[in-house]
């Protein structure tokens, strides 16, 4: 058989596809295909593609009502992930520098979906990781609530079942947004950034309800018009946010703080803090 050929059996089969769609494609037999692709380990894009193709069939969990969990694997989705179709991938992935959320939202997709062995990677400089599963039926149950998970669509917003939904029900999709896009300075000053304004809009709204006083105002970047949705500087308004832990699991990415937990920051600045004059 021809090096090329080799070459090419050898590079499908690293991107995910089956030996029959190999044979079909280099138009050679089974047994050869297997002969050239044997010990062929597939890229992380190879695993999502061929759990896919075995996936469309492969049951998930049954989705019966949109629990606290569900609702917090949604918004971390939205914030901090993507849920999209390429080719033949239907990939659920979410990215985040705290291992916590990493761990927290592997657990999650587990416990709703019934999913395991995520491909999962850290990038070079080891500032964050990326959590990546492929399934047809999760992303088709996934995309009821939301026809975008990229907040950059103007269009996109909160879903009713979730915004009409049980108190901890809102407060795990608050929590998720805080984790993902909040933060908060060494002297307590507490903030979140969307691009999107309605669900900037729906999120104060939700802050309304925990009795957490909110503004939100805007800015220009290059990519467009960005909201910021701030928490004014009173103590308690920060006891409250502490008290809900909206913080729970997220790390501080950068700055003085860099690897502290952002709730452990919120506590230092309530314990110092000193009324504005």
């Amino acid at each position: 058989m021809k090096e090329e050929v080799i070459i090419r059996i050898r590079e499908l089969r690293q991107k995910g596809y089956s030996y029959r769609e190999i044979v079909r494609i280099c138009k050679k037999s089974l047994r050869d295909v297997q002969k050239y692709s044997q010990n062929v380990n597939f890229n992380w894009e190879g695993q999502i593609r061929y759990s896919n193709l075995n996936g469309v069939r492969k049951k998930i969990k049954p989705q019966k009502k949109l629990t606290p969990i569900k609702a917090r694997l949604i918004a971390h989705l939205l914030f901090d992930g993507t849920v999209i179709s390429t080719g033949f991938n239907r990939i659920i992935r979410y990215i985040n520098s705290s291992p916590e959320l990493i761990e927290q939202f592997i657990l999650d997709v587990e416990e709703i979906y019934g999913l395991k062995n995520p491909t999962i990677e850290e990038n070079p400089e080891r500032t964050y990781m990326r959590v990546s599963f492929g399934s047809v039926l999760a992303f088709r149950d996934l995309m009821t609530y939301f026809n975008s998970y990229s907040t950059s669509k103007k269009n996109i917003k909160i879903p009713k079942k979730i915004m009409e939904s049980k108190g901890a029900i809102k407060k795990e999709f608050l929590k998720a947004f805080f984790e993902d896009e909040g933060s908060i300075t060494a002297n307590g000053r507490l903030f979140g950034d969307l691009k999107n304004k309605n669900i900037i809009y729906q999120l104060k709204d939700l802050l309304e309800e925990f009795d957490l006083k909110s503004k939100i105002c805007t800015y220009s970047e290059p990519t467009g018009m960005m909201y910021k949705l701030y928490l004014p500087k009173r103590k308690e308004n920060l006891e409250n946010f502490a008290s809900l832990e909206l913080f729970e699991k997220s790390r501080v990415s950068k700055g003085k703080n860099k690897g502290k937990f952002k709730q452990d920051v919120l506590f230092e600045a309530i314990k110092s803090f000193k009324k504005l004059k």
